[in-house]
């Protein structure tokens, strides 16, 4: 009965009724739209963290005085209980010559299995061999080198084997505007020793532990080494990236604020129009809460259509503005977008609701008389 009376009532007043879905399914897409967005912008940004999520990266500490990681320290680290493996890293900034441009690039000295179980080539074949190298993507093309191209490193001359994919940002080591040569190479143009020892871990599991190691065997007296969990970072950028995805929904969520009001105003116009005939129901025996009812009726009403609405072309808008800015409208397509569609739908319903609720009570109060006489 409530839901007949509550949709005739809306009938009677269609433009403002309509106004009011459409205020209100804008607020539940873009609410949706944004947190699905936020979501895939979260989840594309790991994508390139995952695979040093069970790294240790351990570097000299040079407040204690110390400029590079030791040998004997290396060999400490390669013993402890639950590591995979323990990637010692030189690297220097060296003169790179290539035709007729000269810069200075980051080059790595590194062993060719761990570099091929790190990286993938996107041309070529990763080999390490003596008088070869490898180059990042980026460098590869601000240099427009090629396989075959051949590089001059401080006077010496290297071939370029292999041209890696470039791996976005990196906490451990970054290859796209780098090189990479074999430890023979690099020690006949730098004497630089190792800065980064990344220590891989069998499982995360393991992680914790490995650190708590690496700090009791090593920095016992001092803290020679600096030990990073590459897993905490990437807790600390996942918890940002959630503030920040909260932060633009709550901007989205003003549009909802603004509906609310719209709603707001149309109910106690309603209220207004509807005197004298609540008048007549409270005179033959309409209880007030059955008049609260009709009005809280007629707000739910509003808000889920336009809720409904509105989460459904939030997962439109969602895989729009995925494709536009990321350029994969895939990303949409993951649990956390349900979690959306689903926030949004009852946060549109709910301000619907609330902003009904003013009115529904200032109906429910007047007096029968008062309202009969009301002209």
């Amino acid at each position: 009965m409530y839901i007949d009376i509550a949709r005739r009532n809306l009938e009677r007043a269609k433009i403002r009724s309509v106004l009011a879905v459409v205020g209100i399914f804008i607020g539940v897409m873009a609410v949706g739209a944004i947190g699905i967005f936020g979501e895939s912008l979260k989840v594309a940004v790991m994508q390139n963290f995952e695979d040093v999520a069970n790294e240790i990266v351990v570097y000299p500490n040079p407040q204690q005085g110390y400029s590079y990681v030791e040998d004997r320290d290396i060999r400490t680290i390669e013993k402890i209980p639950g590591v995979k493996s323990a990637i010692a890293l030189r690297s220097d900034a060296l003169s790179l010559e290539f035709k007729n441009k000269k810069i200075i690039a980051t080059v790595y000295a590194m062993d060719e299995k761990n570099l091929k179980e790190m990286f993938e080539a996107d041309k070529g074949s990763i080999k390490l061999s003596s008088g070869s190298c490898v180059v990042g993507k980026r460098l590869a093309d601000f240099l427009s080198l090629k396989i075959g191209s051949k590089i001059t490193l401080e006077g010496r001359e290297l071939k370029v084997a292999a041209i890696l994919k470039d791996v976005g940002a990196r906490f451990d080591i970054n290859p796209n505007f780098a090189v990479l040569v074999s430890e023979d190479d690099f020690k006949k143009i730098s004497g630089s020793e190792v800065s980064m020892v990344i220590v891989k871990a069998e499982s995360l599991e393991d992680v914790p532990e490995i650190k708590k190691a690496i700090e009791e065997r090593i920095n016992k007296k001092e803290e020679k080494l600096i030990v990073v969990e590459m897993k905490m970072i990437l807790q600390t950028i996942e918890n940002a990236f959630g503030q920040i995805n909260l932060f633009l929904m709550a901007i989205a969520a003003i549009s909802l604020l603004v509906a609310g009001v719209s709603i707001l105003n149309i109910m106690l116009m309603s209220t207004i129009e509807r005197t004298k005939e609540i008048g007549v129901m409270r005179a033959i025996g309409a209880q007030r809460s059955t008049i609260l009812k009709i009005f809280i009726t007629e707000a739910a009403i509003l808000g889920l259509i336009g809720s409904m609405i509105g989460s459904a072309l939030s997962l439109v808008g969602g895989i729009l503005i995925d494709y536009a800015i990321l350029q994969d409208w895939s990303y949409a397509l993951q649990p956390s977008t349900v979690f959306y569609i689903i926030l949004g739908l009852s946060v549109g319903i709910s301000t619907a609701i609330f902003s009904g609720l003013y009115p529904a009570w200032k109906a429910s109060k007047l007096e029968p008389i008062e309202a009969l006489r009301y002209e």
